[in-house]
């Protein structure tokens, strides 16, 4: 990966690309799984833009607000949504703590300081130590792209469509369905009971009549998929 530019923020004209800090361009080496990880979200980004009925820019950005790729992303928006999701998780961390993690991580794995800070970007080596040892160069830097992975855990298993609305529903309706597919599953609702109409469900969730209406389509749809075992809503 080379690092040619940086977002920056400019008195006169906001966000805009400009140079690196230290005004020299790098190039890094990425372990297999960043490389698999960049390539599906590549993937996802060409299918968007598909949909809508154009092709993926070679130009565009990698991360963007924009279906064409044509805007980045700020560095305040990609904080904000570190820390939402940080909080979520009750993870005490910021941004900026993934650059140490990263120093930390290569060191613990033998990689010498040099390469760590030819990787982090630091002018001379960093520090005075750092500027004693030899200069970085690429082998060093390809033993050290295996250094982030070999640490982190391994990816779950991508699910098919109907098991991810099952197991992480995101909205209304499919939270909806998703319980009441439970309910079948677990023996609560059997072919022999009522089964709860769009007006039982709107009013027991919350919800507006016509989310519960497309919750009873999915919940018809997830049980015509696996071949109505629990034929208790109508899968005709």
């Amino acid at each position: 990966m080379w690092l040619r530019k940086a977002i920056r923020r400019d008195p006169d004209a906001g966000w805009t690309e400009g140079d690196l800090k230290t005004h020299q361009q790098r190039r890094i080496a990425l372990d297999a799984e960043t490389v698999t990880v960049l390539r599906e979200h590549i993937a996802r980004a060409r299918t968007r833009a598909s949909a809508l009925g154009f092709e993926l820019p070679p130009e565009a950005f990698l991360f963007s607000g924009s279906p064409d790729g044509s805007t980045f992303l700020t560095p305040d928006s990609v904080t904000q949504r570190y820390d939402r999701m940080v909080g979520r998780l009750g993870i005490d961390s910021t941004l900026h703590k993934l650059r140490h993690y990263s120093a930390t991580e290569l060191v613990s794995n033998g990689v010498d300081p040099r390469t760590v800070a030819g990787r982090l970007g630091h002018g001379g080596g960093g520090t005075t130590t750092l500027k004693t040892y030899t200069a970085w160069v690429s082998e060093a830097d390809q033993r050290a792209a295996p250094g982030i992975g070999a640490t982190m855990p391994h990816r779950p298993v991508a699910l098919d469509p109907e098991a991810q609305r099952r197991a992480m529903p995101r909205y209304p309706y499919e939270v909806v369905a998703a319980e009441l597919a439970r309910q079948i599953e677990e023996g609560a609702l059997g072919p022999d009971d009522n089964v709860p109409t769009a007006t039982d469900l709107a009013a027991e969730h919350g919800v507006s009549l016509s989310t519960a209406k497309r919750a009873l389509v999915l919940v018809q749809e997830l049980d015509r998929s696996r071949s109505c075992r629990h034929p208790v809503v109508d899968c005709r």
